[in-house]
């Protein structure tokens, strides 16, 4: 948990201070002062001063702020005195805001007396290094090659099992889909993996697919075809269709003091039985384990024999027992690409991004919960950690390529989100240096601050709710 929090950190802080490098580098070159690049909030922890910048690292090292000359910022204080920083919880790295005052003459080298083009440039190169960072980070990830761990293609029909409740038939069930087929293909596209088949469901909500399905023992396989529509689920945005992955219930590894450890079950063991029922794959040993039995006799095979074990339960709070057991999987690694098919790879990934993180804006209207589908800083962190760690169960490299692809996934949402058109976001700001031009004045400062009043409320409101989503998460609720 230590080692999540810390790698959620890193990684909140890393997208975060690319936004703030991005209005420095554009302030830079527009001739604007900038007062402090600072590597985090608060006070000053070192640093040094050239060129009329204090370069600095400060005592809350979680993102960081770019101060320019001549800005006021009705946001978050940190760095020096009177300074505001341009990046909150809030905002995830916003832009200078317009002083009270813009119609006054403003000092040379101040960010007011830039020209509206220039200011422009400066508001939009926060959000357009995120995506620049982004591409490169899909770039090198798909030329170097990464593993992916993931169940094979083959799948349950969720209705065969009470482990979850649906208020109608699931989409699988009713295009004829059965415990045991294999999804070789949907709409056109090989699958591998059960991850391939998830990959394609949940971007798909309401859109009808052509699934290729194989059926039957070696030596007598047939194959169908058959149209599945996902269902949207509300908790998460996602489309559904009713099936789980099929795992093999061998034991891959044991937690040390876990009910499974103690009943002394190994890596390598493959549960065959649970209180006298066969299993065939893990969702048998679940649907034996929802009715919280205080203890389990279980039936194994170990290097070719057979032996049983009695497993005793303790449950927590939720209701989930302390089985201690993770089963085996597969690992699939993608091909090493060279440049040209890096690229390729990395504009590709990073539009679907941009398209999907669109349609999930749409799919807020659509009854979806948002207290599920929307995460704050603390959910963000905590998903940036799991994401590092899960990989890191597959190595060094393998944990270091998933904590820095999850990184430009979320830098990919950073970008669209500064760009929307709200107050005291990049996008407002860019709005309102947009209609500067237009009008061939500048806008009134009144109307100005009204607007940033209004824009910073509901980043607050939005800080709040999103805080009050990822506390009840976590307290699982």
């Amino acid at each position: 948990m230590i080692l999540t929090v810390l790698l959620g950190i890193i990684g909140l802080g890393v997208m975060v201070f690319v936004h703030e490098l991005g209005h420095f580098v554009a302030a830079k070159l527009n001739g604007v002062g900038v007062e402090v690049l600072s590597l985090g909030w608060g006070p000053r922890l070192a640093g040094f001063t050239r060129g009329g910048t204090s370069y600095q690292i400060s005592w809350f090292p979680v993102g960081g702020y770019c101060k320019m000359k001549g800005e006021l910022v009705p946001g978050i204080a940190g760095g020096t005195t009177g300074a505001v920083g341009t990046s909150g919880a809030a905002q995830a790295g916003g832009t200078p805001l317009p002083s009270v005052d813009t119609a006054a003459a403003q000092p040379a080298g101040s960010f007011l007396a830039a020209s509206p083009w220039r200011r422009i440039m400066i508001a939009a190169f926060g959000p357009l290094f995120n995506l620049v960072f982004a591409l490169i980070v899909f770039a090198l990830i798909w030329g170097i090659g990464f593993q992916v761990a993931s169940s094979d293609n083959r799948v349950i029909l969720a209705t065969d099992y009470t482990l979850d409740s649906f208020p109608q038939q699931p989409p699988a069930a009713v295009a004829g889909l059965k415990t045991g087929d294999r999804v070789t293909g949907i709409d056109g596209s090989p699958i591998e993996k059960f991850q391939d088949i998830l990959e394609s469901v949940s971007i798909a909500p309401g859109k009808a697919l052509r699934f290729t399905v194989q059926r039957g023992a070696a030596g007598s396989v047939e194959t169908r075809t058959m149209t599945i529509t996902p269902q949207l689920d509300k908790n998460t945005g996602a489309g559904r269709i009713g099936i789980y992955a099929w795992v093999d219930p061998v034991v891959r590894s044991v937690s040390a003091g876990s009910a499974a450890a103690i009943a002394g079950l190994r890596s390598g063991d493959r549960i065959i039985e649970a209180d006298g029922r066969p299993v065939a794959n893990t969702m048998d040993l679940f649907q034996a384990l929802a009715a919280k039995p205080p203890k389990l006799p279980l039936t194994y095979e170990r290097a070719g024999s057979q032996e049983t074990a009695t497993v005793v339960f303790v449950y927590d709070e939720k209701g989930s027992p302390n089985l201690g057991i993770g089963f085996a999987y597969d690992i699939y690694r993608s091909p090493s690409m060279g440049l040209g098919g890096a690229l390729k790879k990395s504009v590709e990934e990073t539009w679907s991004t941009i398209t999907l993180t669109v349609k999930g804006f749409g799919l807020l209207f659509q009854g979806i919960k948002l207290r599920n589908a929307v995460a704050g800083p603390l959910r963000i962190t905590y998903y940036i950690g799991t994401a590092a760690t899960s990989g890191f169960e597959l190595g060094v490299g393998a944990g270091v390529v998933s904590f820095f692809r999850f990184l430009a996934f979320l830098s990919v949402v950073l970008f669209l989100m500064n760009l929307v058109p709200i107050p005291a976001m990049d996008g407002g700001q860019i709005v309102l240096f947009v209609v500067e031009i237009l009008r061939g004045k500048p806008v009134r400062s009144r109307l100005i601050w009204r607007l940033q009043i209004i824009g910073f409320s509901l980043l607050i409101g939005l800080s709040l709710f999103v805080t009050f989503s990822d506390v009840l998460f976590f307290m699982g609720r």
